[in-house]
């Protein structure tokens, strides 16, 4: 009796131990692999558009600077009828034109080059006056600016760019004297060297641009830009202006002749 129950038990624990061994149990699943969002490309592209806004500079310009030729400044009856009496003015305006540009984009970085051309009415007026009494005023103006600019940006978001740019500026200044002294007349006119002039200069800022379509986006620019000190001057002979031997006084406005522009912009870009 025992001998069988002994065999039971250990034909049973084999049984179990078989079936056991025969169940197959499937592995859990591998992580679904987790999808990569798409890199967009949407400020990839030529674009063109308008923009608009104001030129200005919170500064004064420098005031004039006289240069004696052929006798010394100093201890002239030119330094004793000017003295400190100079003063200088900076006139905005409004700022507005076109432009056309192209972008790359990688990734977040969007790299491009940017044209435009704005026409302005700013001006810079330097005046002196004599003791005689009498005042003498030089002006530089500009009608419009060019500038051509490269520009990198990242993408704060998908839709929205903030970038620096810098580049090349371009103007057409024109130069003016004007004075109401008795000295300056004829025999002995006011001869002005380099009435107008092509000046180059170099315009760097900053800005934002928000994409609110796929063609369409809006931005903000702000530009600071210098077109150098130029070579105009007004040229004076005869009185005192010629030491009495012959010689001239030049009135030449000092300073480089910069400005701000910040600007509002609208653009469409060919997809």
């Amino acid at each position: 009796m025992k001998r069988s129950i002994v065999t039971a038990a250990a034909v049973t624990a084999f049984a179990g131990h078989a079936f056991a061994a025969d169940v197959i149990y499937d592995a859990p699943p591998a992580p679904a692999p987790i999808a990569m969002a798409p890199v967009s490309s949407g400020w990839t592209g030529l674009y063109v558009g308008i923009q608009g806004g104001g030129a200005f500079n919170p500064s004064d310009p420098d005031d004039v600077n006289l240069q004696t030729n052929g006798f010394a400044f100093s201890g002239s009856a030119i330094e004793t009828a000017f003295g400190d009496n100079f003063d200088s003015s900076f006139e905005s305006s409004f700022a507005g034109g076109a432009h056309i540009g192209y972008d790359y984009q990688m990734g977040n970085i969007v790299l491009g080059a940017v044209a435009d051309i704005n026409a302005l009415d700013i001006s810079e007026t330097t005046s002196g006056f004599s003791s005689t009494p009498a005042f003498y005023t030089g002006t530089r103006s500009l009608d419009y600016l060019a500038t051509a600019r490269l520009r990198a940006g990242y993408l704060v978001t998908p839709t929205t760019l903030a970038y620096a740019t810098g580049g090349l500026a371009y103007g057409k200044v024109d130069y003016g004297f004007s004075t109401n002294s008795p000295a300056v007349a004829a025999p002995n006119p006011a001869a002005i060297v380099n009435e107008d002039e092509d000046d180059f200069g170099y315009t760097v800022g900053a800005g934002m641009e928000v994409m609110f379509t796929d063609s369409l986006s809006f931005g903000a620019e702000y530009l600071y830009t210098n077109l150098g000190g130029g070579d105009s001057f007004t040229r004076l002979s005869g009185g005192p202006f010629g030491g009495g031997v012959g010689g001239s006084t030049d009135f030449e406005s000092q300073g480089d002749f910069d400005f701000h522009t910040v600007t509002a912009k609208i653009s469409y870009k060919f997809n």
